[in-house]
């Protein structure tokens, strides 16, 4: 009996001398840190340690249970040991898991290096040719996490949630690819922008998904080779921007594309920049009924081409 009491003595002896030493050096670094580099250089640092000590306490406390028991399990301490993980994972792990989850597609385009937006700002733009700007969605929910979790997420807090990604802008067929698989995530998407780089396998991938999104307004295609039937499968979208930018500007207007656009009964605003377009293709293009709104930059389309586009629920822009 007086053997246990003294081994139990030594035991408390020696657990109070390491915790006592450990936090001795704790403070030793703190203040060696805060010497040399200052708070504003440590900080972030210390508070990251405290917000992960706090996050794993309920952890920490089954270990010290289990070793206060010498790694026996009662039914007492099973059970106040798997309280306590159960404690940790609502109140840590499953907080985490769900940020990130709520991240997933927008992590996988950023790492693809797509450029992705959360707001549309062309306000102004509709402002000028007189056409009301595409629908404000409201700013989608994000599950605020606890104060002690805010330093583990700081890599995927700048993240924007998946629902919230307004505007894509897309240069390759992997990034298509991505796009494609996780449409579903991507609920809010409103503008989609292609360039160079996106080949015919691209573009099939995108002429699958793009009528799926339920608030795509418009669509951009920058200096780049569309293919054939790929503009008239867009039957969703308000507004049609075809820039002809670098090697293919002045190259003529493809008459099937032209035709496809005018086939597409919801767009509203269409906008062709460096294209060879002529009389004869505004000729063409008068032929929409949706069509409202026309900018012309860089066409060789002449006054009196113009004439022919103009009609009293549509305006046409030159510059």
């Amino acid at each position: 009996m007086i053997a246990n009491l003294m081994l139990i003595t030594r035991m408390s002896v020696r657990l109070t001398t390491v915790v006592l030493v450990t936090v001795l050096i704790i403070e030793v670094a703190i203040s060696v840190s805060l010497r040399w580099l200052g708070w504003y250089g440590t900080g972030s640092a210390i508070q990251f340690s405290a917000c992960l000590v706090f996050t794993l306490l309920p952890l920490l406390i089954a270990f010290v249970i289990l070793l206060h028991k010498r790694l026996k399990f009662s039914v007492r301490s099973l059970l106040l040991v798997t309280a306590l993980s159960a404690f940790f994972l609502v109140l840590s792990l499953m907080p985490i898991l769900r940020h990130r989850a709520a991240r997933q597609s927008s992590a996988q385009l950023l790492t693809a290096k797509v450029t992705i937006n959360e707001g549309m700002d062309w306000d102004n733009f509709y402002r000028q040719i007189a056409l009301h700007p595409p629908t404000k969605l409201p700013l989608a929910d994000d599950d605020a996490l606890p104060w002690w979790l805010t330093s583990l997420i700081t890599k995927t807090d700048s993240i924007p949630t998946d629902n919230s990604v307004r505007d894509i802008w897309l240069s390759s067929d992997n990034q298509c690819q991505i796009l494609a698989e996780n449409w579903e995530r991507l609920s809010s998407l409103q503008s989609v922008s292609i360039s160079r780089g996106v080949s015919a396998e691209g573009f099939r991938l995108l002429q699958d998904v793009l009528p799926r999104f339920e608030h795509l307004d418009s669509v951009v295609t920058n200096d780049v080779t569309v293919p054939s039937d790929w503009y008239g499968s867009l039957k969703n979208i308000r507004t049609l921007w075809v820039w002809g930018e670098g090697a293919s500007r002045g190259t003529l207007f493809d008459d099937k594309h032209l035709d496809e656009i005018v086939s597409l009964s919801n767009l509203e605003m269409f906008m062709v920049l460096g294209y060879a377009f002529s009389d004869r293709d505004a000729r063409t293009l008068a032929k929409s009924d949706s069509i409202k709104r026309i900018v012309l930059r860089g066409t060789a389309v002449t006054t009196a081409g113009e004439s022919e586009l103009v009609k009293p629920d549509r305006l046409v822009y030159r510059n």
